[in-house]
């Protein structure tokens, strides 16, 4: 069998070239800048116009981590730059998503006169109109697609209008690039919230991307910041940490409260004269409460297994149900839709849908029979509304639609194994194809002909527990000691993962059965 590092540069189809320049140490000076980009030179000169006319300018993102990094970075660089800015994030529940006719009527009464969206804007075409009518100047941060109408805007400051990068990035990686153009310099902690929100906002985690992303965790495992400190228990972060503690903390507070308390997420990262000891207390007990909403409404729908696809009705808020309909695909695979009732209109269902290769949401959604009152996403993650009346019509035509279009089967392949491989020599080499995340996630590995009668269990035989040196464990809670014919060799999936224990490190090889 070829060396691991072999398998590795061909799982990733890596050249020992490619794979050279790939674990080269992080350097800012491999990312693009674009203030010498003519619309950002514009979106400067008209700051500079409002710095020295002293205009009320308003900050205005959006509700999500990605929306909330982006706001929090251009407040603290244009106050740095001498500009009084205030910051707003709309909830999702009273203003709705991106920049509103109602908002910028608000705005404009209340003496501002330049507006700079961030995480939205594109598509405020409405609202851009009427800021035009009201005198209000408008420069749009974006990353979201255009939807073909241009918007009426002087000034739009986007990955596509400044032809940036050969991968997607998110509205707080470019709001971080605005702010090096604005302050003609590096501030590493407006970089660390431009990478967590490449992270949040599951960016492929390639190019300029995963160069943000190895730069922040750089910064961070040297001297990490409070506000990420008191987030998490861990001292050594990665992307995981990201994935699984900070970003749901941050994204919590705009799914679940219902007034403008997401503005409190500006008051945490945005301003250093703050109690973020009560704040960081608050986002965490925000968390607790969604995870037990979201605990409760799964406890009370009810799912038929041999229905197509999963198309229910929770007793939840509706900022909640793309968690839910994305934790409901995973355990079930088959395509999912979780409604809830609209908080401003109970007769109405906001839904959010989940899907795989195979079965295409948005085409699904098109060919419905009844009244869509809003609809969008991408083939496997999608919103719509539809009224309440329609509910079991909606979902007749989503089963047989289902029905017609399987999933396609996931492919298990991993990276053939030793056991004498799962070391952590082993682990330190797999790191250094890292950080993984979304379009580059870690590796499976395939360990096969395991014998089962060697297998040892803890748990009263509940849980896979292989004790191979010291600090190394086959582990697997969904593996138990009646998983296996004992008379059969058997194959296992794994993954690599660091174990932390009051500061002791080990390694678990995570398994799971193969089908």
């Amino acid at each position: 069998m070829e060396g691991l590092l072999e398998r590795l540069l061909n799982y990733y189809s890596l050249s020992r070239e490619e794979y050279e320049r790939l674990i080269l140490p992080p350097s800012f000076r491999s990312i693009p800048l674009i203030g010498d980009h003519p619309i950002v030179k514009k979106a400067i000169e008209r700051l500079v116009k409002a710095r020295d006319s002293h205009e009320k300018v308003l900050i205005y993102g959006d509700y999500d981590a990605d929306g909330v990094c982006s706001a929090s970075i251009l407040l603290r660089s244009f106050k740095e730059f001498g500009i009084d800015a205030s910051g707003y994030l709309p909830s999702r529940y009273l203003d709705g998503y991106g920049l509103t006719v109602e908002n910028v009527r608000k705005i404009a009464a209340k003496g501002f006169s330049f507006i700079f969206t961030c995480d939205n804007g594109v598509t405020a075409h409405d609202a851009l109109k009427c800021a035009k009518e009201l005198g209000v100047d408008v420069v749009i941060l974006d990353h979201h697609e255009f939807d073909g109408v241009k918007p009426e805007c002087d000034i739009v400051i986007h990955p596509e209008t400044l032809s940036y990068g050969e991968y997607p990035i998110s509205a707080g990686y470019l709001s971080f690039l605005f702010s090096v153009a604005l302050l003609g310099k590096v501030d590493n902690y407006l970089l660390v919230l431009g990478a967590i929100s490449t992270i949040s906002d599951m960016m492929p985690i390639k190019g300029h991307n995963r160069e943000l992303v190895r730069l922040m965790l750089d910064i961070i495992n040297k001297e990490p910041p409070e506000v990420l400190t008191l987030l998490t228990d861990k001292r050594r972060f990665d992307v995981s940490t990201f994935q699984m503690e900070i970003c749901p903390k941050i994204n919590a507070v705009g799914r679940l409260e219902k007034g403008t308390e997401v503005n409190r997420l500006l008051h945490y990262f945005a301003n250093d004269n703050t109690d973020r000891v009560a704040l960081a207390r608050y986002l965490n007990d925000v968390n607790e409460r969604r995870k037990e909403v979201t605990k409760e409404a799964e406890e009370t729908i009810e799912i038929n297994e041999s229905d197509s696809a999963i198309i229910v009705k929770a007793d939840m808020p509706e900022g909640l149900n793309g968690l839910l309909a994305s934790k409901l695909l995973a355990m079930y695979r088959k395509p999912v839709c979780v409604f809830s009732e609209m908080n401003k209109n109970p007769d109405v269902l906001v839904g959010s849908l989940r899907s795989e290769e195979g079965f295409d949401v948005v085409k699904a959604l098109d060919d419905v029979s009844v009244p869509l009152l809003s609809k969008g996403g991408h083939p496997f993650a999608a919103g719509v509304s539809i009224n309440k009346k329609d509910f079991e019509a909606f979902k007749k035509d989503m089963l047989f639609s289902a029905l017609k279009n399987k999933l396609s089967p996931k492919k298990q392949n991993g990276i053939p194994l030793l056991l004498s491989e799962c070391n952590m020599q082993s682990y330190r080499l797999i790191e250094t194809f890292g950080p993984f995340g979304f379009n580059w996630e870690s590796p499976k590995f395939l360990l096969k002909d395991l014998d089962p009668k060697t297998f040892t269990y803890i748990k009263e035989g509940r849980y896979l527990s292989v004790k191979l040196a010291p600090d190394v464990r086959l582990f697997s809670f969904g593996i138990n000691e009646d998983s296996f014919d004992l008379e059969s060799k058997v194959d296992l999936l794994c993954a690599f993962r660091i174990n932390e224990f009051r500061g002791r490190r080990s390694l678990d090889i995570l398994c799971e059965k193969t089908f």
